[in-house]
């Protein structure tokens, strides 16, 4: 894929204007609607740092501001 692919692919996961995120401990903090220019960028990110590194590269993506689910006990 070439920069050009790249940066057209890009233009379709856009940070939606006026959009601030917050970012900590737990990384990127939203709700999952608005981050979709974020898993874009992140999963290039990690495809380009794995081809460098010659190695797995992961993204997480967790839903810790959930509240516990009780389990259903049949």
């Amino acid at each position: 894929m070439d920069l050009d692919a790249i940066t057209e692919y890009s233009a379709l996961h856009a940070k939606p204007s006026g959009l601030v995120l917050q970012y900590g401990t737990a990384g990127f903090r939203t709700k999952a609607e608005h981050l979709d220019h974020v898993m874009f960028r992140m999963g290039l990110l990690a495809v380009l740092r794995s081809k460098q590194t010659k190695s797995t590269i992961g993204v997480m993506v967790t839903a810790s501001h959930n509240p516990e689910v009780m389990p259903l006990v049949l």
